[in-house]
């Protein structure tokens, strides 16, 4: 039982150790084909009440009037929400979020640490007897 602790406590702490990871895509087609889409680690932030998220917007584009949408890194203050930049054309969507490649066309957000978690409590008892 105290090898599981130990490697759930591993786990967890690699996962915290971690930079934030956002998808990247600026361009036109950025509302689909998830497969071209970059995928960028957001920096270490040196003011401690900044933190990383990922963000989705979507904007109706002033000129084309074509829906355009933006994915990326975006710093922001600890317990705010974040405020979109409305220069390129009417605000649809101004969505983040702070869980690893969140910012996609689907909502599925898990925890690695969690999935682990029940992963390893299922097998570890076979490898532990």
């Amino acid at each position: 039982m105290a090898k599981l602790v130990l490697l759930f406590v591993c786990v967890a702490v690699f996962q915290l150790a971690n930079a934030l990871q956002c998808y990247q895509c600026e361009r036109e087609g950025c509302e689909k084909e998830m497969k071209d889409w970059q995928k960028s680690q957001c920096g270490k932030l040196a003011d401690t009440k900044l933190t990383n998220v990922c963000l989705k917007q979507v904007y109706k584009d002033k000129t084309t009037q074509k829906e355009m949408f933006s994915r990326k890194c975006v710093s922001m203050e600890k317990d705010m929400k974040y405020k979109c930049d409305n220069a390129n054309g009417e605000q649809v969507v101004c969505e983040t979020c702070d869980s690893d490649l969140c910012n996609s066309a689907t909502k599925i957000n898990f925890s690695l640490v969690a999935v682990s978690g029940i992963f390893l409590a299922l097998l570890m008892p076979k490898f532990l007897a």
